[in-house]
């Protein structure tokens, strides 16, 4: 058999020597980095089978994309691309290695999305710009979408100008809000819990690697989670800006999938071979058990916050790797059946659990005001603050913390609303004792965090 020769087209944030090591056992033939940074790659020693290509911009990482292609007309040239901005170049890059012709709108672009999958979830919706929703009338809403609904934005990212809307008050107080930059749409508002996999689909099957419980703050205004204090502080701040950030993400048990999700995916599944794609998809989804109702939210052709550590030390499995395992070795060794063409890994890490943490900021705040949290900047490192924390609070007992931290040259944190470039966030390692704790208790526990109201 002619051993295929295969290219691994991969955007990376850096260029260290930890991203080449990560990098240099992989089984492709070929590796060739997109680099968009300030740093001298010229110099750089490189193993002979890897490659750097700078670029600047969006036109200028088409061009070199269309370059890799060009050079390397021999090779199978797989896409490694992250989040939605840069999702499209992975589905264009599938596009040229296989002949296909999706459109990246379909994971990007609401309505978009919402027309494509009409008939797996067919709800009320309404486009209008921004002149147009300050100018319709609250009537056209009941009439056309519903009692409750929800307005977002037809191509926006972190549930920025997102609220729901429930009576003729809320959207009257809702417009002024509204970023005029942005198109909205208008759709009927989905209860239930929200819930949301990361897949691979290939060769007409979807291939399961997270499986995670998400919550959003607006759940817990819906459930009446909240204290008063907390809400007295709050409550403003959360209506106008936070109702549908997603504070705390989990894994679940591929086995705890319902019958109604199972057939939910099964749909998804249908509409996506009937575009022969290939590629990741991260899926949001609300599932209401009581009701028995399920309602799709929206899907991305990229991975979920933080779900390649999930996939990684759950599964033990690289991200990298599967395309190749899929698409190229034809290697299904590592799934097993769940229904249908759906399938699932077979093996996992036993009494291990990672739950995401997210937080925020009312107002810009400096990193040394959060070290404060600590009692003692100089004795006590923010890690062990946390840990004791939890054990002191909720009798958690944490066996390891990992942050993903980015501040601004002041070293500032700032609302996600205002700036998208700082975060705080980390992932929490658990034992499934006091993994099953924390669950119970998880929503106390995002009042007393995401704000880092450390009482």
């Amino acid at each position: 058999m002619k051993k295929i020769k295969t290219l691994l087209l991969a955007q990376v944030a850096n260029v260290s020597k930890d991203t080449i090591l990560s990098f240099s056992s992989l089984p492709y033939t070929k590796i060739v980095f997109l680099y968009d940074g300030k740093r001298d790659t010229e110099k750089m020693r490189l193993p002979a089978h890897m490659e750097i290509v700078s670029y600047n911009g969006q036109n200028s990482l088409s061009r070199a994309i269309n370059m890799v292609f060009s050079e390397h007309l021999e090779y199978t040239i797989i896409p490694q691309f992250s989040w939605d901005d840069n999702s499209k170049h992975a589905i264009k890059v599938y596009n040229k290695t296989y002949g296909t012709k999706i459109n990246p709108k379909i994971f990007k672009e609401k309505d978009v999305m919402q027309n494509f999958l009409w008939n797996v979830w067919e709800k009320n919706i309404l486009r209008k710009t921004y002149k147009e929703v300050l100018h319709m009338e609250y009537e056209e809403l009941l009439e056309k979408v519903g009692t409750t609904s929800i307005i977002k934005p037809t191509n926006a990212s972190a549930s920025r100008s997102t609220f729901k809307i429930s009576s003729k008050e809320d959207f009257e107080s809702i417009l002024p809000k509204l970023w005029r930059s942005f198109d909205y749409l208008i759709e009927e508002y989905i209860g239930g819990e929200l819930y949301s996999v990361d897949v691979y689909y290939a060769d007409w099957k979807m291939y399961l690697l997270t499986y995670a419980r998400e919550i959003a703050m607006i759940e817990l205004s819906d459930k009446k989670k909240f204290s008063k204090e907390f809400l007295e502080k709050y409550g403003e701040d959360l209506q106008k800006h936070f109702n549908f950030i997603l504070p705390i993400a989990y894994h679940l048990d591929f086995s705890m999938l319902a019958k109604m999700e199972l057939m939910l995916l099964e749909q998804l599944r249908v509409k996506l071979q009937g575009i022969d794609y290939r590629g990741v998809i991260h899926l949001e989804y609300k599932y209401d058990k009581s009701a028995k109702k399920i309602g799709f939210l929206e899907w991305g052709a990229r991975y979920g916050w933080y779900r390649k550590v999930f996939i990684k030390e759950i599964y033990n499995t690289d991200i990298k790797r599967i395309p190749y395992y899929l698409l190229i070795e034809k290697d299904t060794s590592r799934f097993k059946q769940l229904k249908w063409d759906i399938l699932c890994f077979k093996e996992q890490e036993h009494n291990l659990n990672f739950v995401r943490m997210k937080t925020n900021f009312i107002e810009t705040t400096n990193y040394i005001d959060i070290l404060k949290k600590t009692g003692n900047i100089f004795e006590v490192s923010f890690q062990s603050f946390l840990k004791e924390y939890y054990l002191r609070n909720f009798w958690i007992k944490i066996k390891k913390i990992d942050f993903f931290v980015k501040y601004s040259s002041g070293f500032n944190f700032f609302p996600f609303y205002n700036e998208k470039v700082t975060k705080l966030d980390y992932i929490l390692e658990l034992d499934d004792e006091n993994f099953e704790l924390y669950k119970k208790k998880k929503f106390r526990i995002i009042e007393k965090t995401f704000f880092h109201d450390y009482k």
